[in-house]
């Protein structure tokens, strides 16, 4: 029995010398990776995929019991200003690994990383002083948007004015924005008008148009509620009230006079016009001729 024990003490004290010995190779990764994780998941898609190779390695199939050999992968190690991803290790034989998120990974807060990663081997010493080291990979991860968020309004309300009997190209122009990150989700592709038989049209940049001549005796003012989309065609929460005021066409001449002055007998002086005014509606003006006939 003593001296089963130290011929089984002698072949482990040969297998972990040669162990030792036989780990001459560094790990092998590429020099480069890109990969793509969508925001609010863990999951990241590497190009290539992480996959550790160690020179080490036997060429045949190796026979394990319990015991952690210096070629294989027992690491992946991440190095970069507080990345929020890790890297593990999913076969140490086959030295294939996963990256994922560690916490919460944000487009509208950062739309990629780029950081360093180095494999590992399994040849550690008491110490640690043995455990090879790959040589440092680039990687770089992109951030790939959800549409979270909704349209919204720069403006709580939109006012104009028109002049009755015109057709405006444009009368005014609403805006609406959007937080996403990604163009696709955060640009405004569309914009429509939710108040049915308006005389008016929206087109796509938000410009407000009338589709008729408006009458200032049929109507002074309008009101009509707007709503927007984003390039994902997600409907903004809220609709916009836009308020089109009706003014009447400006008419040159005399205007804040009666042909009819009431005036009762012993109640002193009174101004007959105080309101009166000539309007020229924004013309030029050589020259005033006025004549004032009072009948009492």
């Amino acid at each position: 029995t003593l001296l089963m024990g130290i011929e089984l003490f002698a072949s482990v004290f040969q297998c972990g010398f040669f162990s030792s010995l036989l780990n001459k190779h560094k790990p092998w990764i590429e020099t480069s990776y890109h990969g793509v994780i969508t925001e609010n998941m863990d999951t990241v898609l590497l190009d290539p995929p992480l996959v550790a190779i160690d020179k080490d390695a036997p060429s045949g199939p190796a026979q394990k019991f319990e015991i952690t050999y210096d070629w294989e992968i027992c690491a992946f190690k991440i190095h970069g200003q507080a990345a929020p991803f890790e890297a593990v290790v999913l076969n140490r034989t086959s030295g294939e690994g996963v990256l994922r998120a560690s916490g919460p990974v944000d487009c509208e807060s950062q739309k990629e990383y780029t950081f360093i990663i180095q494999a590992y081997d399994c040849g550690a010493g008491p110490s640690g002083a043995d455990w090879k080291k790959s040589h440092k990979a680039v990687v770089h991860i992109q951030v790939d948007d959800v549409n979270e968020f909704a349209p919204v309004f720069r403006e709580p309300e939109y006012k104009a004015s028109v002049t009755e009997g015109k057709i405006y190209d444009s009368i005014l122009q609403v805006e609406a924005w959007d937080q996403d990150c990604s163009p696709q989700y955060s640009q405004i592709c569309n914009y429509d008008i939710v108040s049915a038989g308006t005389p008016f049209a929206i087109d796509r940049n938000g410009n407000i148009r009338n589709t008729e001549r408006l009458s200032y005796d049929k109507q002074q003012s309008y009101k009509i509620m707007v709503t927007a989309y984003d390039c994902g065609q997600k409907r903004a929460k809220e609709s916009v009230a836009v308020h089109i005021d009706v003014k009447p066409v400006c008419k040159p001449g005399w205007q804040g006079w009666n042909k009819r002055v009431d005036y009762e007998p012993g109640t002193g002086s009174k101004q007959l016009f105080p309101k009166m005014h000539l309007e020229t509606c924004g013309g030029p003006l050589s020259g005033v001729r006025a004549m004032v006939d009072i009948r009492i």
